[in-house]
């Protein structure tokens, strides 16, 4: 038998459910009343908000601490090996450097083997001048591949055309249905955006500092968030802002309500993810404790090497660059060389050849001669 559910909240820890059946006895003797108690539920989310609250504050003293940390950790390290940072930052520039020549000595190469030599130098000559990224390379004009790329309108093959077609009628023959989907959802959005103002003119009145008690980072803070998630179109991040807000002013109590703890400890929980991440690539780094551990022969051992290698790391690929550059210079001019042999060659023969038509014809010419003269 089909029965319907009707719910009367007596409490704020506590509903009654009263089934209601539409049987003739039961409406004369009325229905049974249902009582569901939240305080179970209620505990548990104050029990989590209290455990996520908690566990952000511990994180952010941590999260602060390596800050001072790093501070530490930077004063000593260019202390100490300044010098080698400097070496270190000017071989990565030096790296960077010969990787822009080679970049253009490549794409010059593939355009023109006979630019290389000449562009070879004006790089280098930039390079030591310390302009060397101001070169600009010359413009080069794209041919067209195909005489139909540049004449008239582009064309439109069937596939494109049916697919047109189809897309079209479907949308036309669905056009009811649509109109109907798009009522619906114009409604919901009315709704949402209507309860979204409303919360965010509570919030912005409660955090303005005429209203608002809370220290000026802290309602700063606040404040930037609500504006994004306003912006956003976020309706739960602003109901959790209010949760937090609640809980500023009233305190972490049962007093909350279901709904607003459960708010809380999303906001809790969305804050404390990216803290989570945050703080696990913290203890990878090297400076993580450094206040507290100070120096150690491990932190030294590991900073000198990693220097050291680094230092080795850069000379060889600055080498392996200026190796490269200069294949690259050495091809273009091989061929360059082999081009003016092949011209040479080519033009001493074709001076044999008028040699020898000017000898013919100077034989032939004595051979007229003799003849006319006999």
């Amino acid at each position: 038998m089909a029965c319907t559910l009707r719910a009367m909240v007596l409490g704020p820890s506590s509903h009654s459910y009263r089934l209601h059946s539409p049987s003739s006895s039961e409406q004369e003797t009325g229905a049974e009343l249902l009582v569901v108690d939240q305080a179970p539920y209620v505990r548990q989310a104050l029990s989590a908000c209290k455990r996520l609250r908690k566990e952000l504050t511990k994180k952010q003293a941590l999260l602060s601490s390596f800050e001072d940390d790093r501070r530490a950790f930077q004063l000593w390290l260019h202390g100490t090996h300044g010098a080698t940072i400097t070496q270190v930052r000017e071989l990565h520039e030096e790296v960077n450097a010969y990787q822009f020549i080679l970049h253009h000595l490549s794409r010059c190469a593939y355009e023109s083997m006979e630019a290389v030599p000449a562009l070879y130098q004006q790089l280098f000559r930039l390079k030591k001048a310390g302009m060397l990224h101001s070169y600009v390379p010359p413009h080069v004009t794209a041919k067209a591949n195909d005489a139909d790329d540049t004449a008239g309108e582009p064309r439109i093959d069937e596939d494109t055309k049916q697919d047109f077609y189809d897309r079209f009628y479907s949308e036309r023959r669905s056009k009811d249905g649509v109109a109907e989907k798009h009522q619906a959802e114009s409604s919901r959005k009315a709704q949402h955006d209507a309860r979204l103002k409303s919360c965010y003119r509570q919030l912005a009145k409660r955090l303005h500092p005429d209203h608002s008690k809370l220290e000026e980072v802290v309602r700063e803070q606040r404040w930037h968030e609500m504006q994004t998630a306003y912006h956003n179109d976020d309706l739960d991040g602003l109901l959790r802002i209010e949760a937090i807000c609640d809980m500023d002013k009233r305190g972490l109590s049962e007093k909350l309500g279901l709904a607003r703890l459960r708010d809380l400890a999303a906001y809790h929980k969305a804050h404390l993810l990216p803290i989570r991440d945050a703080l696990r690539a913290a203890k990878q780094d090297i400076a993580y404790g450094f206040v507290t551990k100070g120096l150690t022969e491990g932190i030294e051992y590991a900073i000198a090497g990693n220097l050291k290698f680094e230092m080795i790391d850069l000379k060889s690929t600055i080498s392996d660059l200026e190796r490269a550059a200069k294949s690259i210079r050495k091809e273009a001019l091989a061929q360059l060389r082999s081009a003016e042999i092949e011209a040479d060659r080519a033009r001493r023969a074709q001076e044999r050849v008028q040699r020898l038509k000017a000898s013919s014809q100077s034989d032939e010419s004595l051979k007229s001669r003799q003849m006319t003269f006999f």
